[in-house]
């Protein structure tokens, strides 16, 4: 015989698994997602924000070490932090892969293979035109209410040469929208969509994430990126991969590139 709930007893169902068949996450065991650590969920991405600030801090340390600031190469710091930056995007890729691996959730999170490439990149392609001309409208719209001084943004590429604008091109275009999809997308967003067992609000938080972490950069970019996130978790929903958002997130940084 089985042992009676305490009085006041209520079980609380557990949520809706939010997975559909077509998506990578379906088969995924779903206490290994519903993991009552908190911890873990911000954990990764606040550890990837943390990785590219120890780059910049190394680079200009390491470039400026007993230079009195009119001495500095900045042309040398602009490359080290570039080649620093990937070298430790490598580092913490390797490490994210090693404990996801031993929670089942590496293949999961890691798999950026599109199921049907045609419809897929279609998807991202689509979804970031819409994304460009809504975010484009939110920063327009929401920087005037903001005390924010009009501080104009740094020209990437002029700088470092030619070995500093393939770093950086190879660092902007190809590892930013790999690794930010794999920290939210592939692993931060369904995290919350299998704890809460919807959409919405995990879209919305991880987008409140994607662009807080380009806080550093500016808040007009950090308003861009939030609405950016916005549509690349709407690209990661209606997909169930992570194809469409990193094509959305490679044509965007593409384009940003070229308009420098």
């Amino acid at each position: 015989m089985s042992t009676p709930p305490p009085p006041g007893y209520r079980k609380v169902p557990s949520p809706i698994w939010p997975f559909e068949p077509h998506d990578v996450m379906f088969d995924v065991a779903p206490e290994a997602l519903r993991d009552s650590r908190l911890f873990w969920v911000f954990f990764w991405p606040a550890l990837s924000l943390l990785t590219g600030m120890t780059a910049l801090y190394f680079a200009t340390t390491l470039n400026a070490f007993g230079l009195a600031p009119e001495e500095i190469n900045h042309d040398a710091v602009f490359r080290s932090y570039y080649a620093l930056l990937m070298a430790s995007e490598i580092g913490f890729l390797w490490w994210f892969a090693s404990w996801l691996k031993s929670r089942q959730l590496a293949a999961a999170v890691f798999d950026i293979r599109p199921a049907r490439f045609g419809i897929e990149t279609g998807y991202g392609l689509v979804l970031f035109g819409m994304s460009f001309i809504f975010a484009i409208a939110a920063v327009d719209m929401l920087l005037p209410l903001l005390p924010v001084p009009d501080v104009p943004t740094p020209d990437r590429f002029n700088g470092g040469g030619l070995t500093g604008t393939l770093l950086v091109a190879a660092s902007v275009i190809i590892f930013a929208p790999l690794v930010e999809e794999i920290i939210m997308r592939g692993w931060l967003l369904p995290k919350l969509a299998a704890r809460m067992g919807g959409w919405i609000w995990p879209i919305l938080l991880s987008a409140g994430g994607f662009g807080l972490m380009h806080i550093l950069v500016d808040v007009p970019t950090m308003i861009y990126a939030t609405v950016l996130g916005v549509f690349a978790g709407l690209a990661r929903r209606l997909t169930g991969r992570l194809w469409a958002p990193i094509v959305l997130h490679f044509v965007n940084n593409l384009v940003a590139s070229l308009s420098f």
